[in-house]
C-alpha cells in the first residue's frame, strides 16, 4: 500500500508499512508549523496508531489528536 492510500489506521493490519508513490516523497511538521527536516521512509501501524519514521532515525505519531502532520511533495521525474 502507499503512503497516499492511507485514510483510516484501520487502513493497515497491526505491523504493516505503507510506503511512498513513485516521484513523491513525504515530510513531517509539527502542529506549530515547523518543519522537521527529515523525509518519511514508510508508515506504518502500530495499535491504534499510525507512526511515520523519518530517514533522520526517529519515530513520529502521524494520527491521532498529538500527531504530526504529513505532507507529500511532488518529485519531477528523473529525466
Amino acid at each position: 500500500m502507499y503512503i497516499g492510500q492511507l485514510h483510516l489506521v484501520t487502513d493497515l493490519e497491526d505491523g504493516d508499512r505503507a510506503y511512498p508513490e513513485a516521484n513523491v516523497s513525504y515530510e513531517i511538521e509539527s502542529i506549530d508549523d515547523s518543519s522537521l527536516n527529515t523525509t518519511v521512509a514508510y508508515v506504518e501501524r502500530r495499535g491504534n496508531r499510525l507512526i511515520a519514521r523519518g530517514y533522520n532515525g526517529r519515530d513520529y505519531a502521524v494520527s491521532g489528536v498529538d500527531g504530526y502532520e504529513l505532507y507529500a511533495v511532488r518529485k519531477p521525474p528523473q529525466r
